[in-house]
């Protein structure tokens, strides 16, 4: 998994969506709108807003609800929402906006997509009004709770993993070099699927584009994978017992409050 190239969105904006249809997002919804309810957050800005998912669930909820994603056919999927969004193509490490211009900063399973990732928290806390939080929202791979079975049968994914996603307690270390107080994290949501036997390809985040993860490596990689799990369904079969496929995800909000 050495030398991974980087994702190209551009290329899987079109059908990015799919993702939200068969998964069920309300108790990350719930989460951030507990934050702008705690915090009165008037102005927001969601970094890696991509499509603008997120976005569109909040916007109902401020005055200004702003985007910022290095793909810009991610932000021309995120153009088509029906809410006002205010939309930019930018660098999570350079933010381009003025010194505490937000009261509220977020991400959702995009973190470790940014090359610098102390950088967009200390550019965070720059953009954010005093008692304005920055919260980051995703899976940590480094738990020893979590298990994928996609780890399991596509070799190099899980290494490479542990090596972009940063773990709970570094980033919120992080946050609090940058100066943020009252840092925490909370489990936001709990992922629990089980597919057995063949069901496992209806998995709508087996296919190739869903995840950056199979996205990520080359599609010779992933048919090895397809057919590793193609083979254990095979030699359970003959051997009658019953294989089944699981995914166990603790989703977590770090969230640090900039002094006021």
């Amino acid at each position: 998994m050495n030398q991974t190239p980087r994702l190209n969105y551009d290329e899987i904006a079109p059908a990015y969506n799919q993702r939200y249809d068969s998964s069920p997002v309300p108790e990350r919804v719930k989460a951030l709108l507990g934050l702008v309810n705690q915090i009165k957050a008037q102005r927001i800005l969601e970094v890696g807003c991509g499509t603008g998912f997120w976005l569109d669930q909040l916007a109902s909820r401020a005055k200004t609800t702003c985007g910022l994603d290095y793909s810009l056919g991610m932000l021309k999927q995120a153009k088509g929402r029906l809410a006002p969004l205010r939309l930019s193509q930018g660098d999570a490490t350079r933010l381009p906006y003025r010194n505490n211009a937000f009261d509220l900063i977020y991400c959702v399973d995009a973190f470790h997509h940014f090359g610098d990732q102390w950088a967009f928290i200390a550019e965070s806390f720059r953009v954010l009004r005093p008692g304005g939080a920055l919260a980051i929202i995703g899976s940590d791979p480094h738990s020893s709770d979590d298990h994928w079975y996609v780890y399991d049968y596509f070799q190099g994914v899980r290494e490479f993993d542990l090596g972009r996603f940063s773990p709970a307690n570094t980033i919120l270390h992080w946050m609090n070099e940058a100066g943020f107080e009252r840092t925490g994290s909370e489990i936001v949501e709990h992922i629990q699927d089980s597919y057995c036997g063949k069901d496992v390809f209806n998995d709508p985040f087996l296919k190739k584009n869903a995840t950056s993860q199979l996205a990520l490596i080359s599609d010779e990689a992933y048919q090895v994978g397809i057919k590793n799990i193609e083979n254990a369904i095979t030699k359970s079969e003959r051997s009658g017992e019953e294989l089944i496929f699981e995914s166990a995800l603790w989703i977590k909000m770090l969230v640090g409050f900039k002094p006021a």
